[in-house]
């Protein structure tokens, strides 16, 4: 109790961390150019694109930009494919001046700079607006020609024509017309180095499909799926994440003979199907710190339930940790939460970070009074209440709001995310994995369990239901007769009953002998403690159930504990180490190559206890990551079908010293 005092004490004095350079934020005025505004504060506009990447398509009026003090941005170590670059003159309009006199001045065709501005009316041009002037006789008009004339021997039909405009890659212009980044390549040489400004692009028009142009959409077949190339990915950490050699990805991808290029698309199987059911038997999860870019500033906000306004004297914030159990479990998460922010400023990430008191209670909050600091926030914890977080959500609008401890489901948000599966997405996930294994599987449950029957019936038809006699117990003899020989029986039990897991659980260890058995449950509670249930009984008959964490001893948990306690005096709860997982791993998700909502969607982690797993549905974002964990030999518990260690899960990384 000592350190969470020292730790409450410390939020008196403090209610920001922050670690990176300084930005200041700058509002657009009219007739401001980037140039403008990149001259007033001494930096590029380079800098100010990096940092603001919408202003590469102009800036607006009252557009609030970020603007380093410290210098310019260092350019980031990126993959080969970079946004288009600016060879092309910028000319900023000046009164009274036409395309016709910018053609004069800079002696090319009127037309040609028309192609190279095909956002920009030639009749509504204004004074400070950006221009590009084609480099004489290297671009537009003469590939114009050329392209006419290969097209006069080929099928015109099947092409057509991108104009290139500022921030395009190669990359974004296939995936946006449903093409190969090679194929873009194939049918535009000129570009495989340099991609101009105004360059049209000859691409493939996928209303036409002939002899001459064949299209495959890899995603039509329900048991394939597109996986787009990352940087710097190799056939080895491909082969890590899907399982597959390199010679099985190959055979699905002949154009993968010749190596790996980021943006290629892959076609790899999904997860299996059986019943129409779909089956994730062994999802692979990502480390994240393998692809940070380090180039632009992010920052989260903690919305923590401190309640400071209540702490007056020495005695009061004693006895609130003595008596308060809230406090203690958001004291807890805030201090795993800042063992995670310890690991981000180690791998040298350009966080900012806002703590915040939430004022929460468990029906009101301080989010209406704080919310014009969040605006500008990439992404919020908090608060810990669900109506509250649901609050945040609805007036933060864009702002993603991430929910640290609710199990509760109430209003979706399309900007709020669930990161504790609900007791469905458990259930779901053990039924899964059973129907995966291909053995015989039988349900028990008692009588008050009339939904979770129907639930069976209709999501898994292949389970068998066994019926319970007028006692309301099981009959041996059906029961056997409902077992296979030679294969696994998989048993099912759901009850609220002691008596009647007691009575289960030992006619199933007396049936192991004959049969192979395993017995799975939906929940480990309390009544599997029970004394009449020895821990043996659920060893032999290796009783699996599935879990929001990872309940084994892995060296990962060792790691985490042993650092927790170096730097705050006491063995880390459920609380704290959640208080790490959620926000390292938003951290490492905001800090990708991808939009943020894109590795929310697609990508799949670990930290130390939690697996973090987003789907979107019905208007909101859950996390859908559960362990399916096993009693094993030597009275452990293992992760079931798995190796003992992942090698995968993201370590936490402390700062030298702590």
């Amino acid at each position: 109790m000592k350190t969470r005092l020292v730790l409450f004490l410390a939020l008196l004095l403090f209610s920001t961390v922050a670690f990176s350079q300084e930005y200041k934020k700058h509002t657009v005025t009219k007739g401001e150019t980037v140039r403008d505004i990149a001259k007033k504060y001494k930096v590029t506009p380079y800098d100010i694109h990096r940092l603001n990447p919408d202003a590469k398509n102009g800036v607006k009026d009252n557009m609030v930009l970020l603007i380093p003090t410290q210098g310019a941005v260092v350019p980031p170590v990126l993959p080969k494919e970079q946004p288009t670059k600016v060879v092309n003159t910028i000319h900023v309009l000046q009164p009274s001046e036409t395309f016709y006199s910018l053609s004069k001045k800079y002696n090319v065709a009127v037309v040609d700079i028309e192609k190279a501005n095909p956002h920009t009316s030639i009749d509504d041009l204004q004074i400070g607006q950006e221009i590009v002037i084609p480099i004489k006789g290297s671009t537009v008009a003469a590939q114009v020609k050329k392209v006419e004339k290969v097209d006069a021997k080929e099928n015109v039909d099947a092409y057509i024509y991108h104009t290139v405009v500022v921030g395009e890659t190669k990359y974004s212009i296939a995936r946006d017309f449903g093409m190969t980044l090679q194929l873009l390549e194939e049918l535009n040489p000129e570009v495989k180095d340099l991609l101009p400004l105004g360059y049209e692009l000859k691409l493939v028009n996928k209303k036409i499909v002939n002899n001459q142009t064949v299209i495959t959409t890899i995603v039509s077949d329900p048991n394939y799926m597109t996986y787009i190339v990352r940087p710097k990915e190799t056939f080895y950490n491909l082969g890590k994440k899907t399982g597959l050699t390199e010679e099985e990805i190959i055979a699905l991808n002949p154009d993968a003979k010749e190596g790996l290029k980021e943006g290629m698309e892959l076609k790899l199987p999904k997860a299996k199907t059986v019943n129409d059911t779909i089956v994730i038997t062994d999802i692979k999860v990502i480390d994240l710190k393998t692809t940070l870019v380090r180039s632009m500033p992010k920052e989260i906000a903690l919305l923590i339930p401190f309640n400071l306004e209540r702490v007056e004297t020495d005695t009061v914030r004693a006895q609130l940790l003595r008596n308060d159990k809230f406090l203690n479990i958001t004291l807890d998460f805030y201090a795993g939460a800042l063992v995670a922010i310890d690991s981000a400023e180690a791998l040298g990430l350009p966080l900012r970070v806002k703590i915040l008191d939430a004022k929460e209670t468990r029906n009101t909050s301080d989010i209406a009074a704080i919310k014009s600091s969040l605006y500008n926030t990439d992404v919020v914890i908090g608060p810990f209440f669900p109506n509250n977080v649901e609050t945040a959500a609805s007036i933060l609008g864009n702002v993603p709001v991430i929910s640290p401890l609710s199990k509760e489901y109430s209003k979706q948000y399309p900007n709020l995310f669930q990161s504790i599966p609900s007791p469905n997405d458990a259930k779901k996930a053990l039924l899964d994995y059973l129907t995966a294994q291909g053995g015989n599987i039988l349900a028990i449950t008692d009588a008050k369990k009339a939904s979770s029957r129907q639930y069976l019936r209709e999501k898994y038809p292949t389970v068998k239901m066994v019926a319970l006699n007028a006692e309301g117990k099981i009959d041996v003899a059906v029961l056997k007769a409902m077992m296979i020989k030679g294969t696994t029986n998989y048993v099912l039990l759901e009850t609220e009953r002691t008596a009647m897991a007691i009575n289960v659980t030992k006619l199933l260890a007396d049936l192991l002998p004959e049969y192979a058995i395993q017995l799975a449950v939906p929940e480990n509670n309390e009544i599997f403690e029970n004394a009449e249930i020895p821990i043996s009984r659920l060893t032999d008959l290796k009783m699996i159930y599935p879990s929001v964490t990872n309940d084994s001893k892995t060296e990962q948990e060792q790691l985490f504990v042993k650092k927790f306690k170096e730097k705050n005096g006491y063995v880390p709860n459920q609380f704290a180490t959640r208080g790490f997982d959620v926000t390292f791993d938003i951290i490492l998700r905001l800090f990708q190559p991808e939009l943020f909502a894109t590795v929310m969607d697609t990508v799949t982690t670990e930290q130390v206890d939690n697996k973090f797993s987003y789907k979107l549905e019905n208007g909101g974002y859950r996390n859908t990551g559960i362990y399916i964990m096993q009693f094993d030999d030597n009275f452990t518990i293992k992760q079931a079908g798995a190796k003992p260690i992942n090698p995968y899960t993201t370590l936490p990384i402390l700062k030298q010293g702590e």
